[in-house]
């Protein structure tokens, strides 16, 4: 038996907890497993799986032996499988390494049978699934559809409180995407047109009870007319992957399904959804760094709806402003028809110069402007539509398909045409008028059907389908190459977020809930798909349940967004008019949001589940504390902290700033009383108020010496974007690192986005101390514990092409270490991103672990290209003067080890 990771070895009868000491392939008839620390897959002699859990104290089987994976044929699943075949095999594979086994198998309709189960050394619990299947008869075989992953999972325990599931279909409805299975639930998750205008989604279902759940879905690098259907069956539930359109295999012919993964997991659905992510950015595909101005809270004129004028939007400003929001965000109604977006000269008389005035008294303020639009969408009676009909996107009988909302009709975003005009549109809203973001919205953007018009010469008609990535990718592109730290936000109004356009979003709105629980639980879901950083916005606060619940944004790490007017409100009814009342009520929570800046946190979402533990419970790690929000209606009893790291943490209700005790891992609770919600800053007790930063614990590193791509995801982060005098940055630079600490060295991770880079092309010597900070670099000052105080500490810099320069600081002097640290660079030109791992050794007196201290520096910029250089800091040195001083060991902040 391997030590660590998945075995194969003969079931025969043996019961479930029987263990074999070796490992060996099948051949024939017979019973073969593959599993590892978490998951055990059984297949018996007719090649049917069933799903044991290994994450408890015993196994646990999920389900019986299910015919998993089956074509359908004749509107049943096709004919008995024989095992003939199975091999034991290491695989690599886009995701890491892996245990592989191997199964053939054969029908008496002549259909070969053939599936690769592989588990992830870096994932234990996550199995990926490649089936095909081979027509070796002499006869074509018309297929209904395909299944992968079918399993009808146990009952739960009695009053074990059944199961919930997520789902990442859309529906016209918007129902919640994460429900409890109720008796007589069904949903079948169609991931193509569920309506006219509303399709799309992630594909993945999960389900899960108090103690485990399972998660399926596909790992395809576009969207997939599939179905991830759940359905209780009395107690029981059933999940698959399933594809409806029929084709023939040819005599001969092989058949490939695409690439499948289940995942047993404990907790919610954040975590098999944080998995999928981390699969799929293994693939290239993973939603951008956030530019810093996407975390600023924001001001809509939504408030005043389509019959806004100039004179309300600029009216109220000076209270938008007030009230601390960095946005003015100009929604719906600007333009002359949807397609045509041109301003309606009734609201700006001017045309363009009237947008760029407003533009221009936005930017006076301080603040950013963003515009509203509705692309792939283009209304009857339009120039747009008069003059480019060919841009429709048409059904199989040459309709147009309808966008209901705006009684629009749909464009075909893999036209190239289609790309090409959205193209100018962006350009000139961001180049030419001067906006600082988009935001883009609109249920049919999630989605789109099949396009058989003629003029486009599709190869095949779900070329649409898939290419509603690419069209994002074009109004990304074209609004970052004219505005690096442009926002493009997408509201698909309601949907469920549809993966494979992530990477091309800056921002995502919990788009139009209809609760405040859709805002907790689509900010849970989003965190999982985007990063735990990413910056999900709450939605117009007047959204949420009763209209003022700033709470379920702020405590979850949503950007907070409101829709308020004010002076006045032109509408007779359903007023968003600022009352002082109210106006009170947004000051407190915009200021709280302001100060704690919870959006650029690390959300923590593994922590609690959402379906079982009560009350609700949401976590973000930020600013050196954990921030807890609880939910409820009435709560009167205890709450668990979990999530907390050694020593004593004191607590404080976030809001009023009232101490509430002090707690620690050991002994995590607290009785509380609170209505609705009670948000609580938890802090570790320190002897001053130097920052803290956060690492995680790690007992080994990948065979390259750094942290593996798993470990850094669970990484703790901090974010800074203000100078070494503490100052907030005006430009584009905005910096991120991640911590982890093992095996003797601390290991940083940092992001940075940036405009132009600027290097030296080599080191100077090998010895001598040279000004690599002259360029651009990022830098570590660590101290060890016996040293805090003095001016002894170590010095790192490492540039975006690698170069690296280690440096003795002490009061007599410095000095160049060469051959201690180690660092590995990586530039995305086209995100406009660079990392920089760096190992660092931690040799402090008698190995200690604690009493650690550091800063973290960031340079930018080149005097001679123009521009001025900017010097960033995580714990700002606050030094007078004009020339930066990064050497100030009393501005060192702590660095304490996460749980």
């Amino acid at each position: 038996m391997t030590a660590r990771r998945a075995f194969l070895q003969w079931l025969g009868a043996a019961p479930l907890a029987t263990q074999i000491p070796f490992a060996r392939a099948a051949e024939g008839k017979g019973h073969v497993r593959v599993q590892d620390a978490a998951v055990s897959l059984q297949f018996d002699e007719r090649m049917r799986c069933r799903i044991v859990s290994l994450a408890g104290r015993q196994p646990l089987a999920l389900t019986g032996f299910d015919t998993s994976e089956h074509l359908v044929a004749g509107g049943k699943p096709l004919g008995r499988f024989t095992l003939q075949k199975a091999e034991p095999a290491r695989a690599a594979t886009p995701f890491g390494a892996g245990q592989a086994l191997r199964l053939a198998g054969r029908s008496l309709e002549g259909i070969e049978k053939r599936v690769t189960v592989t588990l992830l050394d870096e994932y234990p619990g996550v199995a990926l699934l490649d089936v095909s299947y081979v027509n070796t008869g002499d006869k074509p075989l018309a297929i209904d559809a395909w299944v992968n992953a079918a399993h009808r999972l146990a009952a739960t325990p009695r009053h074990a409180g059944g199961y919930w599931t997520y789902s990442g279909a859309s529906h016209a409805d918007r129902r919640d995407w994460v429900q409890p299975v109720k008796r007589g639930f069904e949903q079948r998750n169609f991931l193509g047109m569920n309506a006219s205008d509303y399709g799309g989604g992630t594909p993945v279902a999960d389900v899960w009870r108090r103690d485990v759940g399972l998660a399926v879905g596909h790992l395809a690098l576009q969207p997939l007319l599939v179905a991830l259907p759940v359905k209780a069956v009395g107690d029981q539930v059933d999940i698959s992957l399933r594809c409806d359109i029929p084709q023939t295999l040819a005599p001969g012919a092989t058949f490939a399904t695409p690439p499948t993964f289940i995942a047993v997991h404990r907790g919610d659905f954040y975590v098999p959804l944080d998995r999928y992510r981390r699969l799929m950015a293994a693939q290239g595909l993973a939603a951008p760094e956030p530019p810093q101005s996407a975390y600023e809270a924001q001001w809509c004129a939504w408030g005043y709806e389509r019959d806004f004028s100039l004179d309300y939007v600029r009216a109220t400003l000076p209270k938008v402003q007030e009230l601390g929001f960095k946005w003015a965000v100009l929604d719906d109604g600007w333009q002359v028809k949807t397609g045509d977006w041109t301003p309606d000269l009734a609201k700006f008389p001017r045309g363009a110069a009237d947008m760029k005035a407003l533009v221009a008294d936005i930017h006076a303020r301080g603040m950013k402007a963003r515009l509203w639009i509705a692309p792939l969408a283009v209304a009857p009676g339009s120039d747009e539509l008069h003059d480019h009909t060919d841009l429709l996107l048409l059904d199989k009988d040459g309709a147009p398909q309808d966008v209901t909302w705006w009684n629009c009709f749909y464009l075909c975003p893999a036209y190239e045409k289609t790309q090409a005009r959205l193209a100018e549109t962006i350009r000139m809203i961001i180049a030419d008028w001067g906006f600082d973001g988009l935001k883009v919205d609109g249920q049919h953007l999630n989605g789109v059907a099949p396009c058989f018009n003629p003029k486009h010469r599709h190869e095949r008609p779900e070329e649409s389908v898939e290419a509603v990535a690419a069209f994002y990718k074009v109004m990304h592109d074209v609004a970052h190459d004219a505005n690096p730290e442009a926002v493009v936000e997408v509201c698909p109004c309601g949907t469920s977020y549809a993966f494979h356009n992530m990477p091309f979003m800056d921002q995502a709105p919990a788009s139009d809930p209809l609760s405040s629980w859709q805002v907790r639980h689509k900010g849970k879901t989003l965190k999982a798909l985007m990063g735990p950083w990413s910056a999900y916005a709450g939605d117009h606060v007047e959204l949420s349940t009763g209209g003022q619940d700033f709470a379920s944004s702020v405590g979850i790490g949503a950007v907070v967004a409101t829709k308020f007017t004010w002076p006045v409100d032109p509408k007779p009814k359903d007023s968003f008019l600022l009352t002082p009342e109210r106006e009170a009520h947004w000051r407190q929570w915009v200021d709280l949001y302001n100060k704690q800046r919870l959006a650029e946190g690390r959300y923590r979402g593994d922590l609690y589940d959402l379906g079982f533990d009560k009350p609700e419970t949401h976590v973000v790690e930020q600013g050196g504390a954990l921030h807890y929000a609880f939910y409820a209606a009435q709560w009167d009893g205890v709450v668990a902290l979990r999530g907390l790291g050694p020593g004593t943490w004191t607590l404080s209700d976030a809001l009023t700033g009232k101490a509430l005790g002090r707690v620690t891992a050991d002994k995590p609770t607290l009785p509380v009383r609170f209505t609705h919600s009670l948000l609580i800053e938890a802090r570790p007790d320190a002897p001053d108020a130097l920052p803290v930063a956060f690492a995680g614990k790690i007992a080994a590193v990948g065979a390259d010496g750094f942290p593996r791509a798993s470990q850094w995801a669970d990484a703790p982060a901090t974010f800074f974007r203000h100078d070494w005098q503490g100052k907030p940055l005006a430009g584009p630079q905005s910096t991120r690192v991640q911590l982890l600490r093992g095996a003797g060295h601390l290991y940083l991770r940092f992001l940075c986005k940036f405009e132009t880079l600027n290097t030296f092309d080599r080191a100077r010597s090998a010895s001598d101390i040279w000004p690599l900070w002259e360029r651009d670099v990022v830098e570590v000052f660590l101290q060890a514990p016996e040293r805090a105080g003095l001016k002894s500490y170590r010095e790192v810099q490492v540039a975006p092409n690698g170069l690296l320069q280690e440096i003795a600081v002490e009061v007599s002097g410095k000095k160049r270490i060469v051959g201690d640290s180690r660092a590995r660079t990586h530039v995305d030109a086209e995100q406009k991103v660079w990392t920089a791992e760096l190992a660092v050794p931690m040799r402090g007196a008698g190995g200690a672990e604690d009493g650690w201290r550091l800063n973290l520096f960031r340079v930018e910029g080149q005097e001679s290209t123009g521009k001025p250089r900017v010097h960033s800091a995580w714990s700002p040195t606050g030094t007078d003067g004009g020339t930066p001083d990064f050497h100030v060991p009393a501005a060192f902040g702590r660095l304490l080890t996460a749980a």
